[in-house]
């Protein structure tokens, strides 16, 4: 397996949980302490510094200060393009939030987006 595959498996899996989503959400507000982020997601402080650190492993999170003083915030540098992605996505490909479009409509669905006019101004 090459770098570029471990590193993307890395970097997903590390997104692929609801309480480090809820972490980067709560974070996106500004940078917080391990008791604030705990009382704001009602999770105990030992499986949020858990899921911290595997943020932070992955730069997805960053820290400053130590002990009770260490504050964590957001990359911003990484969250933000990314949250501008998936809400794309989101927008587009999962209306509703409730569900994304199933792979057999995903066709029929991308011909009919490709067949909208499209007008790029200039601003």
């Amino acid at each position: 397996m090459d770098f570029s595959n471990e590193a993307n498996y890395l970097f997903f899996s590390t997104l692929a949980s609801h309480t480090r989503l809820a972490i980067i959400d709560v974070l996106r507000e500004g940078p917080k302490g391990l008791a604030e982020i705990s009382e704001a997601l009602n999770l105990k402080q030992a499986l949020v510094a858990e899921n911290l650190e595997k943020l932070e492993r992955t730069a997805l999170v960053l820290s400053e200060g130590s002990g009770d003083e260490k504050r964590f915030a957001v990359n911003k540098e990484i969250i933000e393009p990314l949250s501008g992605l998936l809400e794309f996505h989101v927008n587009k490909y999962c209306p509703g939030l409730t569900e994304c479009i199933p792979p057999e409509k995903l066709k029929e669905y991308m011909k009919k987006e490709a067949a909208k006019m499209t007008y790029i101004g200039r601003g």
